[in-house]
């Protein structure tokens, strides 16, 4: 139709507006991808009226870099305002430089390349998993999702793991268009990129179909094709031209902002464009608004037949649209432990509990389950034969699985996704996990094997920079317990916080405290030993996971030979340290300079605890192979080390202190 025609070249000037105005953006997939984005909205079911509606159809632009023609779009169908668009990558706009899930009609932020795929699987499983959990009296979960990449989204590695994982699951509702424009930022695709990727992905099990990207009719037909498909995901290969229609078109300069005056002018002469700066004509616009008319058709029959459902299963609509996670949080604490059991035994039985009482948590394993015990009992695998299931074989996948969650926890509708793998491979999940911070996403990473007492592997499997490296990261909880107590405080936070929180666990049996505290930890520290006499306190000691026994046996060894030493639980220190400063005091006494940190990892940020009149014994230097005992002893986290440290921080800081208690 000439109508629709004249909807892309409105789409196009306006995303190239963005750019240009704000000196700052990129323009060559902006004017490339046009019918790309234009035909998925096309075909999408989605309403401006409730741009959140849970049946919606998800839109993933992996490719972030061209968010001002994602933004271009939104306006045209309703949910950006002008002013949006004028205010691109302006300071305090919802028009960020890459999508944000803070953007009005954006499923999911990006910018971290291949990330965006990795999103769009995660919420092509959720969609399966729901589907077949609440669809058997009404079809109130049915949608697809869309995703467009580009060249540097397919040479990421993580989206070989993610679309090998799709393949495997036969996610069929799952569609990519791949903006193949044989362009990047550096030159040419061939100077870096010489893939068959046809063949690549049909080697993964997906259904591929290759278009002329500039070809309305054919993407139509291309994305029709793919909603039929009953078991396999679709890759849609576009063929595109970077820049089209402006002086800069198929060359790699166009990727950024090279448009002057003068050429930007001659792309609207070449068009035949108005030059009003963000003009769209009554009839573009009104041919959208019509559009959205029809499709909110769709999502107001879903309404009543939502109504219907929450009629007769009152409890299931309320899990679809409602978290129970924080009511879910004090059914844990009547978990009971042996008396004897590592954090990660005790992690297993907290999340089974946990798996009664909350219908929608999902999630696994990068291949270790059996290692980290983060399963779901009596209950098999997602899979085609039975996608209700809620463990997820993730396969030796790190990075994958932390974008497959992140999409997870994206699709909403009570979804609490959980992660694992060993503390030391949290390395190959880092970008995720910070784009789970980024999105202020509910996540549940379980990480064991938390220390250079995983022993015997060596020292490839003996995390020692990896707490306290999280620990920097903003928007995340790290949490060590030091036993079963408090790992259930650990659980308990994270269904409180809306943000991504990592409890770090460790492997081999401790006893459960007689003095630890739920309530304690859960404020990031407490005292969990005081000292001998309420008079006159001479140290304390502050310890994290299997170092607070350490701590506490140090303590006795101490107070029979006469010194007044508190010990103190800090399983959480950034938690701790935005407690209020009386609590804190109460705490950590003021005037009591002398305080030890024990913690077997690098030491770099407890000198915000003890001070510069404090000692930190941690591990600053890769492990070995050995035994617990052999490892603790290599790097001084002994007894009589603790207890000499100790003595020498007393005497230099001549600490005798009245009690606060």
């Amino acid at each position: 139709m000439e109508i629709e025609q004249e909807v892309i070249k409105s789409i196009r000037k306006i995303g190239l507006e963005q750019v240009y105005y704000a000196h700052s953006g990129h323009t060559g997939m902006v004017l490339g991808a046009t019918n790309i984005l234009y035909t998925v909205f096309l075909n999408a079911k989605l309403t401006n009226k409730e741009p959140n509606w849970i049946s919606r159809d998800r839109i993933v632009l992996s490719a972030g870099h061209g968010s001002a023609l994602l933004y271009s779009v939104l306006y045209h169908f309703g949910f950006l305002s002008l002013d949006d668009i004028k205010s691109f990558r302006q300071f305090g706009a919802t028009t960020q430089g890459h999508p944000s899930v803070k953007t009005c009609g954006v499923d999911c932020s990006t910018g971290a390349l291949g990330q965006g795929l990795g999103n769009a699987v995660g919420l092509a499983v959720a969609e399966k998993f729901l589907s077949s959990k609440y669809n058997e009296k009404a079809n109130l979960i049915d949608n697809y999702t869309y995703c467009i990449c580009g060249d540097g989204d397919l040479m990421e590695g993580v989206s070989y793991e993610v679309s090998s994982f799709a393949g495997k699951n036969q996610l069929n509702k799952l569609i990519v268009l791949y903006d193949s424009n044989r362009n990047t930022l550096d030159g040419k695709l061939d100077l870096t990129f010489n893939e068959n990727v046809k063949a690549r992905f049909e080697a993964q099990n997906w259904q591929v179909l290759l278009v002329d990207g500039n070809n309305l009719d054919e993407i139509n037909q291309a994305i029709k094709t793919a909603q039929q498909s009953e078991s396999k995901p679709t890759l849609i290969i576009c063929n595109t031209t970077i820049g089209y229609g402006s002086v800069y078109a198929d060359n790699s300069i166009v990727h950024g902002n090279p448009f002057t005056e003068e050429t930007f002018q001659k792309f609207l002469d070449s068009q035949d464009l108005p030059t009003e700066p963000y003009y769209v004509s009554k009839e573009v616009l009104d041919f959208c608004a019509n559009l959205m008319k029809e499709k909110d058709k769709i999502y107001q029959k879903w309404l009543k037949d939502y109504s219907s459902f929450a009629r007769f299963h009152p409890l299931k609509a309320r899990d679809l649209t409602k978290s129970k996670a924080e009511d879910c949080a004090k059914q844990l604490l009547k978990v009971k432990f042996k008396q004897d059991t590592s954090t990660r035994e005790a992690s297993f039985l907290i999340l089974n509990e946990l798996a009664k009482i909350m219908p929608n948590l999902i999630g696994g394993c990068a291949d270790v389950a059996r290692s980290t015990k983060v399963q779901i009992q009596d209950e098999g695998y997602f899979s085609p034969e039975n996608y209700s299931n809620r463990n997820i074989a993730f396969g030796v996948r790190e990075f994958a699985m932390s974008t497959i969650c992140n999409g997870l926890a994206l699709y909403g509708c009570g979804i609490l996704p959980f992660a694992s793998t060993l503390a030391v491979f949290s390395d190959y999940m880092r970008s995720g996990i910070r784009m789970s911070a980024l999105m202020n996403l509910k996540m549940l990473y379980i990480f064991t094997h938390d220390s250079i007492g995983a022993g015997e592997d060596g020292a490839t499997h003996q995390p020692v920079e990896q707490i306290e490296s999280f620990r920097i990261m903003p928007n995340v909880r790290v949490f060590r317990p030091c036993d079963a107590k408090e790992t259930v405080a650990g659980f308990r936070l994270a269904l409180k916080n809306d943000a991504p929180t990592l409890l770090f666990l460790n492997k081999y049996k401790t006893p459960v405290l007689q003095n630890s505290s739920i309530e304690g930890a859960e404020l990031g520290g407490y005292v969990i030993s005081y000292e001998s006499n309420k008079k006159e306190l001479h140290g304390i000691i502050i310890a994290t996971g299997s170092e607070v026994h350490l701590a506490l046996q140090a303590q006795k060894i101490m107070q029979s030979d006469g010194l007044s030493i508190r010990v103190v639980s800090m399983p959480d220190r950034e938690l701790f340290l935005k407690q209020d400063k009386k609590y804190q005091n109460s705490v950590l006494p003021k005037k009591n300079k002398a305080r030890l940190v024990i913690e077997a990892g690098v030491d770099s940020g407890w000198y915000k605890i003890v001070g510069l009149d404090g000692m930190v014994l941690g591990v600053d230097d890769f492990g070995e192979s050995g035994t617990r005992a052999d490892l603790y002893k290599k790097f001084n986290l002994t007894l009589p080390n603790i207890i000499k440290t100790m003595d020498k921080l007393i005497k230099q800081n001549q600490t005798i202190v009245e009690s606060i208690i």
